[in-house]
């Protein structure tokens, strides 16, 4: 029987799958002795790159690729045409399978000189070599700036150091499969271990290693391509890639979003067990690529699950458009951001535009630097947001970040832990300008935030329905603050639990609060002056959360394990029915968690692949 899953606006998500019986596989093994590819691709005389298979397979046909590292990138020339004519990319079971855009280099290796430390004085050896020219036809990441063009008109927001780090080059350099840093200054070798500079012409690198190893004792990489699977041709559907390791990418940095493995604009493909890792930006990309591209009638529509996505610049999944209906589900994002600052506003483990009926579950966002955890940016319309886990994130905007969005979305069964601010010191405490936040719900109406558990968010609220962008006009409007709903949460560890932009329309109950937190945990923004309150005043001069409790909460979350316990003594909530998640009762308990869980203490929450 196929999958039942209701969407806020009561309508069943459209799951669709792989259908395909392949009439033809053809083999990609480049260790075999007789790989060629001049060969027929059978599986005693296989092809050598993954690009010949590209170059040939038709729809209702496959590609089995063997065991070996292939530094190429894969540019499929056509895609399927139906989910029974599905064209597939999948690494042989078993199999370890690594795409690299990456170049094994080799180099004359020899004391740094030319260029002076002032002052300085090296812990260690500095060395200098040269790339080899002929890697760079086209393309030297190594010359390119991470600054994007289509953000040049933000620099008044940026610090000299803020300006520094978009102006570092796209090119990577890994010593024994780890990133060296890279600096903007030559001089700032004398004290970083594990670090390079290049000059100006691109080719020149000065670098030192980690502990000062001897760099012939040490396998160098250098990054060379900006994608290592990316259609040939643009807006190419029904194509499907499976469990490879894909790695070491000198993508740009969005907008426009060109990452390590990308759709190219296309619609259904189905991106699945893949380990995502080493981009100097993003490790996918399924949109429309820019808000500049040109829109067309057949879009989105893909699957993206069981991935393992790590150690990406700016974002692990991006989306500028064209994901209407996409499922994105069972992936882990970990170690995202810090490339650039978070004021280029494009950086998340996964960002969204303009996104209409996504499903985003089973998630897992951890380990987060200088990025929200999901951001769904602007006019986003019946999304849901459920059964994720959020933990371990510095943001100056939110762990969930859902922008200037109007109608109906819904946040829900989610774990929200360890959310902090990068931008604490910059505002009073609670200001919604520091960053910080649980989930927040920027300058929109129509939010749905319920069943969710909320744990460990010392900065800012966990729940904000402020008006940060109170003119922006998105679809010929402003956003209202209104129509938004607080149900159902459990809140520990929280000293600012809820904002709400005004109470006109708006609804909060059935959520379980610590004690602990109670004094000035409340706030009603507008009309000024704000008021900032405890949950009695809430309750008597604003009727909120009539049928809410507080108890004494304690909880504990590994990010790790995914292991959630906590503890809870006192009055419980009377917890309401989400009309938007369609339940035929009311629920027995807040949170995310089933009765039994509730009267154990303990969850496990999602099964996420081991840390790489």
């Amino acid at each position: 029987m196929a999958e039942q899953l209701v969407m806020p606006d009561g309508t069943p998500f459209a799951f669709w799958d792989d259908e395909t019986d392949y009439a033809r596989v053809y083999h990609v093994a480049c260790g075999s002795p007789s790989a060629s590819d001049e060969n027929p691709g059978t599986e005693e005389r296989p092809f050598a790159t993954i690009g010949r298979s590209a170059a040939v397979l038709e729809p209702g046909q496959k590609a089995v690729v063997h065991e070996g590292v292939y530094r190429e990138c894969v540019r499929p020339a056509r895609g399927g045409e139906a989910p029974d004519r599905m064209i597939a990319y999948q690494a042989a079971p078993g199999e370890r399978v690594v795409v690299k855009g990456s170049e094994l280099w080799q180099p004359d290796c020899r004391p740094s000189e030319g260029w002076g430390l002032r002052g300085g004085e090296p812990d260690g050896p500095i060395w200098m070599a040269d790339l080899p020219p002929e890697w760079f036809v086209g393309y030297n990441p190594f010359l390119c700036a991470n600054m994007p063009a289509e953000y040049r008109t933000f620099v008044h927001d940026w610090s000299v150091e803020d300006a520094h780090r978009f102006q570092l080059r796209r090119g990577m350099i890994f010593a024994d499969g780890r990133p060296l840093e890279q600096v903007f200054w030559f001089r700032e070798l004398a004290g970083t271990h594990g670090a390079f500079w290049v000059e100006d012409d691109g080719l020149r690198v000065h670098f030192r290693l980690p502990e000062d190893a001897d760099p012939r004792q040490v396998t160098l990489e250098a990054t060379t391509r900006a994608q290592v699977f990316a259609p040939a041709l643009p807006h190419l559907g029904y194509v499907r890639v499976s469990g490879f390791e894909c790695a070491q990418a000198a993508d740009p940095v969005p907008i426009p979003q060109r990452a390590l493995v990308s759709t190219g604009r296309g619609h259904h493909w189905i991106i699945e067990d893949n380990e995502i890792h080493c981009a100097n930006a993003c490790g996918m990309d399924v949109g429309r690529q820019s808000w500049h591209a040109e829109r067309l009638p057949i879009a989105g529509r893909h699957i993206v699950r069981r991935n393992h996505v790590h150690d990406c610049g700016v974002s692990g999944l991006q989306g500028c458009g064209g994901v209407d209906g996409s499922l994105v589900e069972d992936n882990v994002f970990e170690r995202i951001g810090g490339r650039v600052p978070e004021r280029l506003f494009e950086c998340a483990g996964l960002k969204f535009h303009t996104t209409t009926g996504a499903l985003i579950r089973r998630n897992v966002f951890r380990h987060i630097r200088d990025a929200c955890g999901l951001w769904l940016d602007v006019k986003n319309v019946n999304c849901r947001v459920t059964g994720n886990v959020f933990a371990d994130i510095e943001t100056f905007l939110a762990a969930v970040y859902v922008e200037c969005s109007h109608d109906l979305n819904a946040i829900d069964h989610n774990v929200i832990w360890d959310v902090r601010s990068t931008r604490a010191h910059e505002g009073p405490p609670g200001s919604t300008s520091t960053g910080g936040i649980g989930v927040f719900g920027d300058s929109g109406d129509n939010l749905v935030v319920a069943h969710n558990f909320f744990g460990r968010l010392p900065d800012n609220y966990a729940v904000s329905f402020h008006l940060n962008q109170p003119a922006r006009l998105i679809g010929g409007r402003v956003g209202l603050g209104r129509r938004h709903k607080t149900l159902n949460n459990v809140f520990c560890g929280c000293p600012r639990r809820i904002l709400f932009a005004r109470a006109d329309e708006v609804e909060s109950d059935g959520n379980l609060f610590d004690a602990a937190g109670d004094a000035a945990s409340l706030c009603v923004r507008f009309p000024e002056p704000q008021a900032t309150l405890n949950l009695e005043a809430w309750q008597q001069y604003y009727g909120l959360d009539p049928h809410s409790a507080q108890a004494a909460v304690e909880a504990d979350f590994d990010p790790e394990t995914l292991e959630l316990s906590w503890r809870a003594e006192g009055e419980m909530p009377d917890c309401q029915v989400v009309e938007c998640l369609h339940a035929d009762e009311p629920p027995a308990v807040p949170g995310p968690f089933t009765r039994k869980e509730w009267a154990e203490g303990r969850r496990r929450t999602g099964v996420a692949p081991p840390s790489a």
